[in-house]
């Protein structure tokens, strides 16, 4: 025990002298926090190498340029490149306060960012300094060591801009709805037209219409909204009750907007039976008096030049936007958003005076003394590795409830307040951590999840990879894969119960019965072994190659009178080839459907290859049965030799490893995938750079592992060249960037 005690105190004395003082700065209630260390950085790339790359000139050449040649090199910049970077998440209430500690060892370079003006705006107290940016809500505080910058962001900000402004509205559609019931019917709007047209206009003139309607139901009619599909039109409903028998009006202006065939969509939203109703608003609109008279005249010769006159004079160009900014409702309107703006601007005050409270306690040492190291969770998870980098989230439920804060409560009238979010994310942390080694960059993550989603999770890829794919394939000429290893009878058992437990106790009176009897009638309807015996859940999707084929299109030419006349053409296309295997015990039943297929003429069958061809697809689509599996492909040759078994498989002990052992796998052969392109494909001025990837790229593996316990395993590895001149991972990047960029 005394020896445990002792490695987790060097653990926890290895990571504070590493990041000396700043992570001491993070509290330990953050919710999420990134580190990047810096001399791992420099001692994989130093700051000289970085420079001479053509990134780093770029950098440069932009910070010279931001500071009037103040900054000619990095080191000029101010910042310790040789110590910790660190991000901390800080959220409550709906609000994210995103925080930035960078270490410093010039604060003149830091300063010489600044214009003489924002220096002068530089607030100055208790030996730092700090620049409050109100309108985006951002504190940039410095000293000698350190810069903080918070940026902070209302999630409830949102909702202050939700216009829903007459609650007399509200409170007659409730009206209407109790003696729509009483009646026990609906009302009918029934339009006198569905479309107006406005015919040829100049464009810039007002237009309007009235689209007249009767209540011809049971009930009193409202309608609650009208939209249009274009700021351009205006619709005006009316907003009291009609009775059933009784005639309203809605009515449309039209700016004028727009060139040549114009169509505009109006939707009307009522208490009918339907909802809604569509109308529609059309012009030809031209820019010209002679556009106008030309049309004119060319569809109605009879009109007399004095109807051109009054149409280009009927309404006044402001008319309309006048009467609508006169009336009560524009006026009610504007008294709402007015009060909403000074809520909002209200909380936006007090929220800036946080954010300045916080930085300055950030700077003051507040959190000496509670911070992150000590969060067991966070030591627990980041102590005593020497990653480059590392991310770090505690709890994701407690980020969507602050994300979500305001829609979860079901204030707003949300489907996410239905859903507990909780049960669903509660407890469940991640750990991220980035390596450039020699040989390899990799990104290694651990998902820890709750009990209820590892159970889930544990159900749902509980799978058995079929050993069987591995017969058909050969390693050495396939661009790459991805396999899933899922239990589809596990999938079908775990979701009801995943649904289930999303929405059990929220809006018991609305959704204890709708939820449950969905997710059983799921349950019930589908049997999930019979299922299972049809997809097994493993499958895996393999490129085998890459190559050039005929295809057959269809075009249209076009004689000297503008005739148009279907023809088919021919054209050579590069297709990637492909094998997509899974696991059917019911193989009879995928038979008796092809079987079909052939007796419509839909599907050919040749040598125990059933293929046939997909529309809008260059290529035609092979199948056959063997074993257990079902392969599907679009080379048909190659699913001849896999039938007749004399295809050449080769697959080596590691694939199969990545493949069976995964939840899920990707992997992509990059040599293989250069190599592959058809000569001629690529540019000749591109050919170099082409070169230069095919001898520098070697292969990248993605995989997801299975449930261990309450913990989801992920990596990505990024293998590197060996014997390229490449002196570690990190530097490689640098060198593929420096050889393609010009």
């Amino acid at each position: 025990m005394k020896k445990v005690l002792l490695f987790a105190s060097l653990c926890l004395a290895t990571i504070t002298a590493s990041a000396q003082d700043l992570i001491t700065k993070i509290p330990s209630s953050a919710s999420a926090v990134i580190s990047i260390k810096g001399k791992n950085i420099t001692d994989l790339v130093s700051v000289s190498e970085f420079e001479n790359s053509k990134f780093g000139k770029l950098l440069v050449k932009e910070l010279s340029r931001e500071t009037d040649g103040k900054i000619s090199n990095l080191e000029d910049f101010g910042i310790n490149l040789k110590q910790n970077f660190y991000y901390f998440l800080d959220a409550k209430d709906g609000i994210f306060n995103h925080n930035f500690l960078i270490p410093l060892n010039n604060k003149e370079g830091f300063e010489s960012m600044f214009s003489e003006s924002e220096l002068n705006k530089t607030v100055k107290e208790n030996g730092y300094s700090y620049k409050l940016d109100e309108y985006s809500s951002v504190v940039v505080m410095w000293n000698d060591n350190m810069i903080l910058m918070t940026v902070s962001q209302d999630e409830n900000d949102y909702y202050d801009y939700d216009y829903s402004y007459d609650d007399d509205v509200i409170y007659d559609v409730e009206e209407v709805i109790e003696a729509a019931d009483a009646v026990g019917g609906y009302p009918i709007m029934t339009f006198e037209e569905l479309e107006h047209d406005f015919g040829t206009i100049k464009k810039g003139t007002p237009q309007e219409t009235i689209f007249k309607f009767t209540n011809t139901g049971d009930a009193p009619l409202l309608i609650t909204d009208a939209k249009s599909s274009c700021g351009c039109t205006v619709p005006e409903r009316p907003e009291a009750p009609i009775a059933p028998g009784e005639t309203g009006e809605l009515v449309v202006k039209f700016n004028g907007s727009g060139y040549n065939a114009i169509v505009k969509t109006i939707t009307v939203t009522a208490n009918t039976e339907e909802t809604t109703q569509k109308l529609k608003i059309k012009a030809y609109v031209v820019e010209t008096d002679d556009e106008l008279t030309e049309s004119i005249y060319a569809t109605a010769t009879e009109v007399e030049e004095t109807v051109i006159e009054t149409t280009e004079s009927v309404y006044d160009d402001n008319s309309y936007y006048n009467d609508y900014n006169d009336s009560d409702y524009y006026k009610n309107q504007e008294k709402e958003r007015k009060l909403r703006e000074e809520k909002r601007q209200a909380r936006k005050k007090e929220g800036l005076e946080s954010i300045l409270e916080k930085a300055k306690n950030i700077f003051a040492g507040t959190h000496s003394n509670d911070n992150i190291l000590k969060n067991k969770n966070y030591v627990k998870s980041i102590a005593g590795g020497d990653d480059e980098a590392t991310l770090w989230v505690d709890d994701f439920g407690a980020i969507y409830a602050d994300a979500l804060s305001e829609l979860m409560s079901g204030s707003m009238g949300s489907s996410y307040g239905m859903f507990d979010f909780n049960r669903m994310y509660g407890g469940m942390g991640l750990t991220a951590k980035l390596n450039f080694e020699d040989n390899n960059a990799s990104l290694k993550t651990l998902y820890t999840m709750n009990d209820n989603m590892a159970e889930y999770n544990r159900e749902m890829y509980n799978g058995k990879m079929n050993k069987d794919f591995f017969k058909y394939f050969n390693e050495d000429q396939i661009q790459g894969y991805f396999s899933v290893n899922a239990s589809t009878e596990g999938i079908l058992k775990s979701y009801p119960k995943m649904v289930e437990s999303m929405f059990a106790g929220i809006e018991k009176e609305h959704m204890e019965d709708l939820v449950p009897i969905g997710t059983r009638l799921f349950s019930i309807l589908l049997d999930e072994e019979a299922i299972a015996d049809m997809v097994r859940g493993d499958m895996l999707f393999v490129m085998t190659g890459i190559e050039q084929k005929e295809v057959t299109y269809t075009t249209y030419e076009y004689d000297e009178n503008y005739e148009s006349k279907e023809v088919t053409k021919t054209k050579d296309e590069t297709i990637p080839t492909f094998l997509f295997m899974i696991t059917s015990e019911e193989r009879e039943i995928f038979k008796r459907l092809l079987n079909i297929g052939i007796k419509e003429g839909e599907v050919g069958l040749e040598e125990g290859v059933y293929f046939a061809q997909i529309p809008d697809v260059p290529f035609e689509l092979s199948m056959i049965f063997k074993d257990d599996v079902i392969i599907i492909g679009n080379s048909y040759k190659e699913l001849l030799a896999i039938q007749k078994g004399v295809n050449t498989a080769n697959v080596s002990g590691k694939h199969k490893k990545l493949i069976s052992q995964s939840a899920t796998s990707i992997y992509v052969n990059g040599k293989q995938v250069i190599n592959s392109i058809p000569e001629g494909l690529v540019p000749s001025s591109y050919q170099n750079k082409v070169n230069y990837v095919s001898e520098n790229v070697e292969d990248v593996v993605f995989r997801v592992g299975k449930m261990k316990g309450n913990v989801m395993e992920g990596e990505m590895i990024l293998n590197t060249p060996e014997g390229k001149g490449h002196k570690n991972s990190l530097a490689y990047f640098l060198n593929v960037i420096d050889a393609l960029v010009d």
